[in-house]
């Protein structure tokens, strides 16, 4: 088997690491080539939630979300090693705001809250039961399920997308924030998170406000632990975590939940969501390299990821 035989995929997130499994699977022979390991990525500080699912501007983007929700919902209740769980929590909204975005599946709904279920200063909420990734967990049972696949990962910094090919005739760029110099994309730019784990003091489910502040107070419960957030911060490169902003996450979801006053923080997790306009997947010709872009995700990589490596795999095999 010559080198143009393989495919090769850039990027080992999860986004990379659904693609290759998706193409493994099917009986190609696929190589993934990461400047980091899946457990060093931006996806290993995702919260893990998937779901629920709305109709939104971008047409594409609710049968990418269904797909995974299927998925990860299948891996609930048959892969114990997959770290999926379906859990049921509160998304709630700011004061004013009456109703939710349309769902494209109602089913995820259990009820609206009561209006004393809500914390002050949120006006309506949704009681929703959706599956709940235990991200390192997740990656790892990835990787396991890529190897067994007979899959490939080579650890190196991609200094080009016709270098990470390296003879191959078909790559898949799944390189989130990476991509940004790899394609010269000016429309991609890195938006900073960042979570504060704590021991769990006795929760369950999650809490989550609706999109629109840079800071907020959530949490998310993965059996033994509970992931706090969180942040936006447009523009951040640094995907170190910061104490300042630790404390500021501490600080609101306390005022949120008094029992994380005394819980054991465990460890701080941050990473670079790769943000924008619309997500990148299509096929682009590179010198004869026939590269399919599958990229931009922003902070619903997790939620994507299956919908999106189906969509990729198909478009790699032409």
């Amino acid at each position: 088997m010559t080198r143009a035989d393989v495919l090769v995929v850039v990027g080992a997130g999860v986004i990379g690491l659904s693609t290759g499994i998706v193409l493994a699977e099917a009986g190609a022979r696929v190589r993934i080539v990461a400047a980091e390991p899946p457990l060093r990525s931006t996806s290993a500080a995702a919260t893990g939630m998937c779901g629920p699912v709305f109709h939104g501007p971008d047409q594409r983007t609710a049968a990418w979300e269904l797909a995974t929700v299927a998925h990860l919902t299948a891996l609930a209740d048959t892969e114990p090693a997959a770290g999926v769980a379906i859990t049921t929590g509160l998304i709630a909204a700011a004061a004013g705001i009456e109703q939710a975005p349309p769902l494209a599946d109602a089913s995820v709904l259990v009820r609206i809250a009561d209006p004393d279920e809500l914390p002050a200063g949120f006006g309506f909420g949704m009681w929703l039961r959706v599956p709940m990734v235990d991200m390192p967990v997740y990656l790892q049972y990835l990787l396991d399920r890529f190897a067994a696949a007979g899959g490939l990962i080579v650890e190196r910094r991609v200094e080009s997308l016709a270098s990470a090919a390296d003879g191959a005739a078909t790559l898949v760029n799944c390189a989130g924030v990476g991509a940004a110099a790899l394609c010269s994309d000016e429309g991609l730019h890195p938006v900073r998170g960042q979570h504060v784990v704590v021991e769990n003091p006795g929760l369950e489910g999650f809490f989550m406000p609706g999109p629109g502040a840079s800071e907020w107070a959530s949490w998310h419960v993965h059996g033994d632990h509970v992931l706090l957030g969180g942040i936006s911060v447009e523009d951040g490169w640094d995907p170190a975590p910061s104490q300042v902003i630790a404390d500021g996450i501490l600080e609101r979801c306390v005022a949120l939940e008094p029992r994380f006053a005394d819980a054991r923080i465990i460890g701080h997790r941050a990473g670079l969501r790769p943000v924008r306009p619309r997500a990148r997947l299509e096929v682009e010709d590179i010198g004869g390299l026939r590269c399919v872009h599958n990229y931009g995700h922003g902070g619903v990589g997790v939620l994507q990821s299956w919908g999106c490596a189906q969509q990729a795999a198909r478009l790699a095999r032409g």
